[in-house]
Parts: C-alpha cells; sequence; structure tokens
C-alpha cells in the first residue's frame, strides 16, 4: 500500500519575476491572498492531510517545511527526503503550476490502475512551453523524457521513495529516463485546467482560474450603502469599498484594501492586501500588489502593478492596439502573440501623473 508525502517545491530563483517578487522566488508571488505556491499546497493538503514544502524561506503557515539547501530541484528533493517518515512515495509537485486538486487524484489513480511503480502527469504540448516531452511506450508507460510526442510533464509526478537516490548523480529528467528503463511509470494525461507561469506574462491567464466562484464580504469590511457589488466578489476583512464604486467580479477585494468613490473594478481583477485605489479609477483583469497606489481617474487594463508600486492620476495602460477601425494589431512578447496586452510595472516603482503606457511595457 502507497503511503504518499505530498512535496511542493516553492523555491528558486526569481529570475524573470525579480521586478515582482525581488528575491523572493516567483512562486511567493501573491494572487487573491494567496502565494502562488500555496494553491497546490492547499489542495494537497485537502486531499492527503498534510505538506511539505521545499523552501529557503519558511513561513506560518500550516505545512511543513523543508529548508531548501542548494541549487536546482534535485537539492529540494534530496534534502526533503530526509525528512519523511515511513512514506513509501513522493507526490513531487511545481509551485509554480496551477492545477484543478483532481489532477492530483488522477495520477494517483492511474499509477494503482496501471499496476506501475509510480506516475507523471501528462498534458497536451500546447499548454505550455517550458516543460519536457513524454514519449511513451504500450500500455501508456513512459518510455523517456524528450523525443516527439503531443504530451509534456505537467509539472507533478508520484515517485517511489527509492526514486530519489538517483538524484544524486543526475538531473531530474536523467534520473526520471534511468528509473523508466527500469521500473514501471505511468502516464496521466490530464485534460482540465492546468496553469504553469513560467514567465510574468502568464500571470494574466491565471487569474482567471484561480478568480472567485462565489460571493463573500467578510464582518470586518466596510461596503458603502451605494456601492454596486456583482457577480462573484470577495471582500476581505478590513477592505473599505466607498460611495458609489461599482465591482463586477470575478473580482477579489484583499484585506485593508481601499477602493475610492465611483471606481469600476471588474472582470478579474485583483487588489492584494493594503492596496488603495483612488477616485474614479477603473481596473479590468490586473493584479495590483500588496500596498501598491492607483492614483485617481487612472485606468489599468491586464496589467500587472507590483507591491508599494505608486501609480500616479490620470495614468492609463493601454491593452490593445488598433490598426484601423476593424483590425487589431499583436502584440509579442517572448514569441507568443498577443491581442490584449497593458503594463507590467515592477515593486516599488513610480508612473508619473498624466503617463500613457503602450501596451506591452515592461514585460521584457
Amino acid at each position: 500500500m502507497m503511503k504518499i508525502a505530498p512535496l511542493v517545491l516553492a523555491g528558486g530563483k526569481p529570475g524573470l519575476f525579480e521586478k515582482l517578487t525581488g528575491n523572493l522566488p516567483k512562486t511567493y508571488l501573491k494572487v487573491g491572498g494567496r502565494r502562488l505556491y500555496q494553491y497546490a499546497a492547499d489542495a494537497l493538503t485537502a486531499t492527503f492531510g498534510r505538506v511539505y514544502v521545499a523552501s529557503p524561506y519558511p513561513e506560518n503557515a500550516p505545512y511543513i517545511y523543508v529548508e531548501e539547501r542548494g541549487e536546482g530541484i534535485e537539492q529540494a528533493i534530496l534534502t526533503a527526503e530526509t525528512y519523511l517518515g515511513a512514506e513509501t512515495h513522493i507526490l513531487l509537485v511545481y509551485g509554480d503550476v496551477y492545477v484543478e486538486p483532481a489532477a492530483y487524484r488522477t495520477l494517483v489513480e492511474t499509477a494503482i490502475s496501471a499496476g506501475a511503480d509510480g506516475a507523471v502527469l501528462a498534458v497536451p504540448r500546447k499548454a505550455t512551453r517550458g516543460y519536457g516531452t513524454l514519449e511513451t511506450k504500450p500500455g501508456g508507460l513512459l518510455a523517456r523524457v524528450g523525443g516527439e510526442s503531443q504530451w509534456i510533464f505537467g509539472g507533478a509526478a508520484l515517485l517511489p521513495r527509492d526514486f530519489v537516490k538517483t538524484l544524486m548523480h543526475a538531473t531530474f529528467y536523467e534520473a526520471l529516463n534511468q528509473y523508466a528503463a527500469v521500473k514501471k511509470i505511468a502516464t496521466a494525461p490530464w485534460g482540465g485546467v492546468w496553469h504553469d507561469v513560467n514567465y510574468p506574462e502568464d500571470i494574466l491567464p491565471l487569474l482567471e482560474h484561480v478568480a472567485p466562484r462565489y460571493t463573500y464580504i467578510a464582518s470586518g469590511a466596510k461596503v458603502s450603502p451605494t456601492a454596486v457589488l456583482e457577480g462573484p466578489v470577495v471582500v476581505e476583512e478590513g477592505a473599505e469599498i466607498d460611495h458609489y464604486a461599482v465591482v463586477k467580479g470575478p473580482v477579489y477585494i484583499g484585506r485593508r484594501t481601499f477602493i475610492g468613490s465611483h471606481t469600476l473594478i471588474r472582470n478579474y481583477t485583483y487588489t492584494e492586501e493594503g492596496a488603495v485605489v483612488g477616485n474614479a479609477a477603473e481596473i479590468s483583469h490586473s493584479l495590483i500588489g500588496e500596498r501598491a497606489t492607483i492614483g485617481r481617474a487612472s485606468f489599468i487594463s491586464y496589467s500587472v502593478v507590483g507591491a508599494d508600486a505608486v501609480v500616479e492620476p490620470n495614468v492609463t495602460t493601454m491593452s490593445i492596439l488598433r490598426e484601423g477601425r476593424e483590425r487589431l494589431e499583436p502584440i509579442e512578447v517572448r514569441g507568443r502573440t498577443y491581442f490584449k496586452l497593458g503594463a507590467l510595472i515592477p515593486r516599488a516603482a513610480r508612473v508619473p501623473a498624466g503617463t500613457v503606457l503602450k501596451p506591452g511595457t515592461g514585460w521584457q
């Protein structure tokens, strides 16, 4: 019988996310009041009762933190293994991947039904641009990582505990190939919600995946009787929504956020803890970081504003380029085409009053 230890990899260097997280890993970015890695950690806790989190920055959260030593996921797994008890398998999950919780159950059930030693999550190749392809052999078993395939590794794997020793002299993918050559590792196809956050622009689709599905107003929140709330809207403790503001969900209003009078907050917008939105501003499909300020009469669309940033009054983030009346001109970032993409405003940055930011500003 399998005894499973869920392990979320939440460490690593910030890379391109340094603009938003500073020295912290990208998995520490907050979206909807939770860090990115906590979506996986909470889902695994709900399923298995506990979860290990490999990170150099332990927090006051209901997880078992494993101090990350060295660099790379190999060292993180090797270190985590020393913390385990009688568990026979490790359910390894990348902290920068959002997936529906049912995917983890699918992974375990696939391994059991196939009589395999373990399993890897397989998602359609078009879903990402950052992970290795999965070549299979008869019976849906993993042949190797690499080669031609319509499936790629989905950032989650159920692996026997003795797999870990293979990592002492190999990379993760090399170790998977060596192990698959002598053991049965099943591939678990997953066609449900799955999204990896490889680059900062990947935050924008994530806003749709983790959006509120119900309305909740905390008892300590203050909502003006003249404010209008429509659709799924979450308003956390200490938040204040002033007179005649309109909030059209799905929208998340974080703790101690202030939404000024006559503002319009709509369509997958998140204002994180301590954010301030001035009167008559409009925000759509954007992430406003902790303690960030959006000045009055500003328009923010398809954008990410970092923590502690200040957007002065009357700032506009353009999110589309028009070529004539009918046609939208595409915006290219890192080889991908977008027809709506606003600005990335780094943490602690200041945007002067009256600035107009062109589509695609700040993402490169």
